[in-house]
């Protein structure tokens, strides 16, 4: 098994399917999104080299997932600087096979390398597993009509 990660940069045939993903997983919490909204999303990121950035999972050179740190994930939640960790998405078939470790901490590396010190998220069901990785809860909010936990990671120097 061969993993690489990098970040996404403009590579053929990637955004569309970026979009798809995301989209269908977090629909329900950011209503009237859509796959093209999405796709501008991603297009904006190739005007920078600091963030919006997204990192990109290949398994046997095959795309399995992506994670994204975003200056700000929700409007809602703009009384806590960012950066934040978003759109952390593996593919059920690939779970399990080191992409999500070694994707949270290319990102981690990403984000400490521009000069924070931090980055939060937001989750709903899946608190116990980022405390496995250094998170910390520091609250919990409702967020359209769902709660999550907001939490915290300090990241490496």
């Amino acid at each position: 098994m061969s993993l690489c990660i990098e970040r996404w940069r403009g590579q053929p045939d990637v955004v569309e399917r970026l979009a798809d993903w995301h989209v269908r997983q977090w629909k329900a919490i950011f209503p009237g999104w859509d796959e093209a909204a999405a796709v501008d999303e991603f297009n904006l990121q190739l005007q920078t080299d600091g963030l919006p950035a997204t990192w990109l999972a290949y398994l046997d050179d095959e795309l399995v997932g992506s994670i994204s740190a975003l200056l700000e994930d929700s409007p809602e939640l703009t009384d806590i600087p960012g950066p934040w960790m978003a759109s952390f998405y593996i593919r059920p078939e690939a779970r399990r096979r080191g992409a999500a470790p070694a994707l949270m901490a290319a990102a981690a590396d990403g984000v400490a390398a521009l000069g924070y010190a931090e980055w939060h998220l937001f989750t709903e069901f899946h608190e116990d597993y980022y405390r496995r990785f250094g998170w910390s809860v520091l609250e919990r909010r409702e967020l359209h009509g769902q709660t999550v936990s907001i939490m915290r990671q300090r990241l490496p120097r």
